[in-house]
């Protein structure tokens, strides 16, 4: 299949954090705890699962962190989510002005990890 997307989606063991959903009028609910699991980032956005129903077109506040760096505060925009099993829901993102050092340190977390992923390795230390 062609890959049409930006650019490449990396699964792997980011973190993330919702601290605030809002519309763009900032209405919205403020220190929001989501449990979610991240399935992948891209220098674009991230896709999570969640339990919880957030709504497409909102934007939130969270708290990222890539591997052993400090985490960054980002601004995500909801594009899409689609339901799962077990009451879960599949969410797509998109950064929102995200800062070009910020981009830079996704694209190099990518790429290390995509030379590791590739590295023919006897023994997996992840």
């Amino acid at each position: 299949m062609l890959e049409k997307r930006r650019s490449q989606r990396i699964p792997n063991e980011v973190h993330l954090q919702i601290c605030d959903l809002y519309r763009q009028d900032a209405s919205g609910i403020h220190h929001l705890e989501v449990p979610l699991v991240l399935t992948h980032i891209s220098e674009h956005g991230v896709g999570f699962i969640s339990e919880s129903i957030l709504p497409p077109q909102y934007q939130f506040h969270a708290c990222l962190t890539l591997g052993s760096m400090p985490g960054f505060l980002v601004t995500l925009k909801i594009l899409h989510f689609s339901a799962m099993e077990h009451d879960q829901y599949a969410y797509r993102c998109n950064f929102i002005e995200l800062e070009d050092s910020f981009r830079s340190s996704i694209q190099k977390y990518l790429n290390d990890k995509k030379n590791f992923d590739n590295y023919p390795h006897f023994i997996d230390f992840r």
